[in-house]
């Protein structure tokens, strides 16, 4: 697995980043299979003109605000999640 930071940008004049709220940046750190990271390098090399990303955190931050607009969908009501300020609990899940 290889590390992988991704500036989530809220500042630019994409539309995803205005649903997604605010304008702070932040930076996080996540892990994620090589194969995948390559992939999205190659998915964002060829498409990022087409898709306007503004750079490689803007279609990492369009890809996270999908899957959070997903959940919140599916199990929500479509509404946002209440405490998102708060820091997860570090370490490993236990468990599912």
């Amino acid at each position: 697995m290889s590390q992988v930071e991704a500036d989530h940008s809220s500042g630019d004049s994409s539309g995803s980043d205005e649903r997604a709220g605010g304008r702070r940046r932040t930076t996080i750190t996540f892990y994620l299979p090589d194969v995948l990271r390559n992939r999205a390098r190659a998915a964002y090399r060829v498409t990022s003109f087409e898709e306007q990303d503004a750079s490689w955190s803007d279609m990492l931050s369009k890809a996270l605000l999908a899957e959070v607009e997903r959940r919140e969908r599916i199990h929500n009501l479509g509404e946002r999640f209440a405490g998102g300020e708060e820091p997860l609990t570090p370490g490993r899940p236990i468990g599912f």
